[in-house]
């Protein structure tokens, strides 16, 4: 992915939606380049972002890539931190800024900037259906002039997710019953978590892995930001945490449920677990995340063939790819829109925006999809 060459300073003061790095990963580079405001989240998404950027800046150092920042750039964004809350008002000079659950992930929000006349909501990753971890959004904004949303699944709707908890509970069953190993890479933040809450009660031994452990403690930490702390609490509690290599080994020797990092498979322990397990016939890999097109994940779903670390292979595992999105889908976006009816509405965050781009404008939408790094007036 390509990243601008340098923020376009000055800038009166940073909001964000939430900790996932397609989001946040670039805020300590503005401080770096000479920004000296503020960034306004909420408290479990700086604690979160904390987390995530420390590992970020991590994985560039062990690969070699060029550090976007440094320790230092994101202490300081954690010394200029504003914490904000759902509901709350924030003035920024004349303009007024209000901040709205999103329903993405613990403490993920939208804004809705009121400004020189002119009412723009930009959604974020948005999701309005209940989970067992979070709230959904509420689509009730009034008099909304601009729209700026997220697309990532404009092209399509979601099946009912209560049918595909209930069959990964059943793949979970059957594979542990058959003295198996039920594989699940996770995004740390909000996957995990969720699947921790709808597997915990089926008295099966649950391993968690990776950075959804430090995730699954800050969440904690802020039980105001999802639905039901003590369930979470309690299946956490329940969970063997793999903190050594050790206790890796325990895993792949014992029939369970192993809930790891990474949810796209670039890395981390899914590594490993894919290379002790790909060949066993009795043992499953359920995703359950959007795979981004590149990705070991992505290649797996497209062509049967895990390629990573020196392996090639065609897993003898029972594989399945799931659709257990914590974004909104193609009908509920269209009619978010039909309700808010917006004299403009920009598309930002998917794959398939100029597709819809067309179709909104078929509805009678003032619709655009913009390029990167385009530049809009409103």
């Amino acid at each position: 992915m390509d990243v601008p060459k340098k923020a376009e300073l000055p800038l009166d003061a940073v909001f964000v939606t939430h900790a996932h790095l397609d989001h946040s990963g670039y805020l300590p580079a503005l401080y770096k380049e000479g920004y000296e405001g503020s960034v306004c989240a909420t408290s479990v998404t700086f604690d979160l972002m904390s987390l995530l950027l420390r590992d970020a800046l991590k994985v560039q150092s062990k690969r070699g890539l060029k550090l976007l920042f440094m320790p230092h750039d994101i202490e300081k964004m954690e010394r200029l931190k504003r914490i904000v809350r759902f509901g709350e008002e924030i003035e920024i000079g004349d303009a007024l800024i209000t901040v709205h659950n999103a329903g993405h992930i613990p403490g993920a929000v939208s804004f809705v900037l009121e400004a020189e006349g002119k009412r723009i909501l930009y959604t974020g990753d948005i999701k309005f259906l209940d989970t067992r971890l979070v709230s959904g959004a509420e689509p009730h904004f009034k008099d909304i002039d601009i729209v700026i949303t997220e697309c990532t699944y404009s092209y399509k709707n979601h099946p009912d997710r209560e049918k595909l908890i209930d069959r990964i509970r059943e793949i979970a069953q059957e594979t542990v019953y058959n003295n198996g190993i039920l594989l699940l890479p996770c995004f740390a933040v909000g996957r995990t978590q969720e699947l921790l809450i709808n597997l915990y009660d089926l008295g099966l031994p649950i391993y968690l892995d990776g950075m959804g452990i430090d995730a699954t403690e800050i969440i904690l930490n802020h039980p105001e930001y999802i639905k039901n702390p003590s369930e979470l609490r309690k299946a956490f509690s329940k969970a063997r945490k793999v903190v050594r290599p050790r206790d890796r080994n325990e895993a792949v020797h014992n029939a369970c449920i192993i809930i790891t990092t990474a949810g796209m498979m670039n890395g981390g322990p899914v590594s490993f677990y894919m290379k002790k397990l790909h060949n066993k016939e009795n043992c499953s890999l359920v995703t359950t995340g959007y795979m981004v097109e590149g990705t070991v994940g992505r290649t797996l779903m497209d062509t049967g063939r895990y390629i990573a670390d020196g392996l090639d292979v065609r897993p003898k595992m029972h594989m399945e790819f799931l659709d257990l999105s914590a974004h909104t889908d193609h009908d509920h976006i269209v009619r978010f829109l039909e309700k808010l009816s917006p004299e403009k509405i920009f598309l930002v965050h998917g794959e398939h925006n100029p597709e819809f781009e067309k179709e909104l404008k078929s509805m009678g939408f003032d619709a655009y999809s913009p390029e990167m790094g385009e530049k809009m007036r409103v």
